[in-house]
């Protein structure tokens, strides 16, 4: 088609019939260009150098929502004073004399990457500006869930890296987190002791964590999960056809994969006697055996024990072997029970929150009474109990906002029951903690003075004073007490 438009001088000196062939000739060339522009996927918009809409496809018809007849013959300006587009390529085009790529949101909520590009004459005058509309609705939305996504790994690992940082608040645990830290460098035996779901788990992965070792492979067996005809093989590997069912090239142990790193032992009290014998083996000479084996095997392994028996009584009693007992009772450390460390439950709350609502996608948190109510619990089963009654709650939960009346009974009146169950509370103290109870209940029930005050039968003066005797005394908490906004 170009090569007719730069050969003007060759028209002049034409028949009419050459001339009506080479009419003919671009007008099918023309055509056969509409048909390629009408099938193509992308939006085609072309204009002249003055704006004005010579042509348009079907794609651009169809991402834009718009009939083509609202565009052909009007320019440009007129389209956009009209609202039928934003913005327009071609104007830019224009006022710039350069191309020009753009994102715009269409009428039909499409997101489209807009390029306008100039066409010159000879003279360097913009003769065409063809714009190619293309729609990146689904690409935007892949992009948007591609950082959505990674936001979400980033939060994870934030989350993860939390995970090496024992959550806690008390002096208790800030004793045990000391020892556990001056243990870690060293290369001793530690014996975790402490009621189930305390946190002894926790702990054998925190002095792993700061110890030499941390490069290498933590291995985590539970004692009193695997059965006992599969115990000795599972420690310690076994040769090939050492037994019905066993792997043709043989398999290695716990202890054998471990070497140079770090096995938790946790329950180790349900450990069967005769294992009890091969586990102090391992202890004094560091050598294994694999199961139908008749070579030793060095091992460097570091082992952390834990258990929530009294393994003293045990050896008294003959279920657990004394030489066993001393030999991983090197350095002992105690995980109190959640019930001894009441100031860590909240920020074991908050620390739990946060996961299940980065998990789900929410932004769930307990109602101010609910907290009290939580803080008064006992929590038998400790962190594990506190962290599955909170995945729970949520999960069960309606609403943003986790009220008292979902608590299970037990837990809704467990603030008054520790009235009646504090044994060596004095009088006065329990009148205080009745009190200081009343004056909380009221003041979350009608969130200002006036009113608290007025459910009491008190003056409001008697109800500040008592607050802040009460707040003094540590029976109740500042925050609770605070505005909202």
């Amino acid at each position: 088609m170009q090569s007719y438009l730069n050969r003007p001088k060759e028209f002049s000196h034409m028949d009419r019939e050459g001339l009506i062939r080479v009419v003919e000739d671009l007008h099918n060339q023309l055509d056969e260009v509409i048909v390629i522009l009408e099938n193509i996927n992308d939006g085609i918009y072309l204009t002249d150098g003055k704006a004005h809409t010579i042509f348009l496809n079907k794609a651009y018809e169809k991402m834009s929502g718009t009939p083509r007849n609202k565009f052909i013959g009007k320019s440009m300006y007129q389209i956009v004073e009209e609202g039928l587009i934003d913005s327009s390529g071609t104007i830019m085009v224009l006022e710039n004399q350069k191309e020009v790529t753009i994102e715009q949101t269409l009428n039909n909520g499409c997101l489209a990457l807009i390029t306008s590009t100039p066409i010159y004459n000879e003279e360097g005058e913009i003769i065409l500006v063809v714009t190619v509309l293309r729609d990146i609705t689904e690409l935007s939305r892949l992009q948007e869930e591609v950082a959505h996504r990674e936001k979400e790994i980033i939060q994870l690992k934030k989350y993860m890296e939390s995970r090496k940082k024992v959550i806690y608040n008390s002096k208790v645990m800030e004793s045990v987190l000391a020892r556990a830290q001056r243990v870690a460098r060293y290369d001793s035996t530690v014996l975790l002791t402490g009621e189930t779901g305390a946190g002894k788990d926790v702990i054998s992965r925190f002095i792993y964590e700061n110890s030499s070792r941390s490069d290498n492979d933590f291995f985590v067996i539970n004692c009193s999960t695997i059965p006992k005809t599969l115990i000795e093989s599972e420690f310690f590997g076994y040769e090939k056809g050492a037994f019905t069912g066993a792997v043709k090239t043989g398999k290695k142990g716990i202890f054998e994969r471990a070497d140079g790193g770090t096995v938790f032992l946790d329950e180790i009290g349900e450990l069967p006697l005769d294992m009890q014998a091969s586990l102090l083996h391992v202890l004094q000479d560091k050598i294994v055996r694999r199961v139908g084996g008749t070579q030793n095997i060095d091992v460097d392994v570091r082992i952390i024990a834990a258990t929530n028996r009294n393994l003293q009584e045990m050896v008294e009693e003959g279920s657990f072997r004394e030489d066993l007992y001393y030999r991983l009772n090197v350095i002992s450390i105690e995980i109190p029970p959640l019930r001894q460390r009441k100031e860590d439950i909240f920020p074991l709350i908050d620390h739990f929150m946060n996961f299940f609502n980065l998990r789900y996608g929410m932004h769930k948190h307990f109602a101010e009474n609910t907290l009290q109510a939580l803080y008064e619990y006992d929590w038998p089963g400790n962190v594990r109990e506190l962290r599955n009654f909170i995945e729970r709650v949520f999960i069960l939960s309606p609403s943003d906002i986790i009220y008292k009346e979902e608590l299970p009974v037990a837990l809704q009146s467990k603030g008054e029951q520790f009235i009646i169950e504090n044994e060596d509370m004095t009088l006065p103290e329990a009148r205080s903690r009745i009190e200081s109870l009343l004056i909380e209940k009221a003041f979350m029930k009608y969130r200002n003075v006036t009113d608290a005050a007025k459910a009491l039968d008190i003056d409001p003066s008697t109800f500040v004073r008592k607050r802040k005797k009460y707040i003094d005394e540590g029976f109740l908490s500042e925050k609770k007490f605070e505005k909202k906004q």
